[in-house]
């Protein structure tokens, strides 16, 4: 009956509701002759585990949605997690959203949203999972500091989400804390930013009289490569490459930096790189010597 009880709970994904495991075959006794000996753990109402599986975030999460019942989604930083958005906390809460006509039972540790107007959702690796515009969107007040705008930023650069998307998430919510931020931000991300290196760069360095006039993410074509430029002036033929030490720091990736500057001189374009040091200590340098280059490579000088 243990192997049984074992396949059973496998086929769910190692979590299941009483009902569930009722409903495969299992016995009424025999499941309550698993939870008296403590071979099955409740984790969240109606839903159980083996006790070793207790401590798992994808057995929680599933739990989590086994206790609520359907229909219902991993939202929030959970949804968040799901998508490979942010870190994963062993320990963390697991968030919800269900329609606002029901009401399940509280528990600690599960957080539910009653929602009047039920968000897309997609089955991710078999869990059903809020959309990730609206995982970003609803996750926006409940993150802090660098950890707020990760999300957004990773989902834009990796083709997980557009910022049209974004904003179609935003406009479903009217009401969020922050919802003006996290705009600014999307319009950040809709004009080419990958990065916080980059948004810094666009908004703190380079957003000034002279140098305001630069395509962002301009994509360049040398022998049948592409290569995207961070700011180009196009008329001036410059190329500005805002290195941060994730991806610019190992030998290796110095000299993969090296080849590209050398494939687009060969069509004309001067690169200036400066590093993530210098772009937040040395504002007014990476200005001056900008300024200085453009100037002497203008057509109409």
């Amino acid at each position: 009956m243990r192997e049984d009880i074992d396949a059973m709970l496998a086929r769910c994904g190692g979590a299941a509701s009483r009902d569930l495991l009722l409903r495969q075959g299992l016995t009424r006794q025999a499941l309550d002759r698993e939870i008296r000996s403590g071979a099955l753990v409740r984790v969240y109402p109606r839903a159980y585990c083996r006790p070793w599986d207790a401590d798992s975030v994808e057995t929680r999460e599933r739990a989590a949605l086994f206790s609520v019942g359907m229909p219902a989604g991993l939202s929030h930083v959970s949804a968040l997690r799901r998508w490979g958005l942010v870190p994963t906390v062993p320990d963390a809460d697991v968030y919800v959203c269900v329609p606002a006509t029901r009401c399940p039972r509280r528990h600690e540790g599960l957080i539910v949203h009653r929602v009047h107007r039920f968000p897309p959702v997609v089955r991710l690796h078999g869990v059903v999972t809020v959309a990730a515009p609206t995982a970003i969107a609803t996750s926006w007040p409940m993150l802090t500091g660098p950890d707020r705008r990760g999300p957004a930023i990773a989902a834009v650069r990796d083709r997980l989400v557009t910022p049209d998307e974004l904003r179609a998430a935003l406009t479903r919510l009217s009401r969020l804390a922050g919802r003006r931020e996290l705009s600014a931000l999307t319009e950040l991300l809709a004009a080419g930013c990958e990065s916080e290196l980059e948004i810094w760069g666009l908004i703190g360095v380079f957003d000034v009289p002279g140098l305001d006039h630069a395509v962002r993410q301009k994509v360049v074509r040398v022998d049948g490569r592409r290569y995207r430029i961070d700011l180009a002036y196009e008329h001036e033929r410059v190329a500005v490459e805002l290195d941060g030490d994730r991806f610019h720091s190992s030998r290796e990736q110095r000299e993969r930096d090296r080849r590209r500057d050398a494939a687009l001189a060969s069509v004309g374009w001067l690169t200036l790189r400066y590093s993530h040091s210098r772009l937040h200590k040395d504002v007014s340098g990476c200005r001056r010597d900008t300024l200085a280059t453009l100037a002497a490579r203008s057509p109409t000088r």
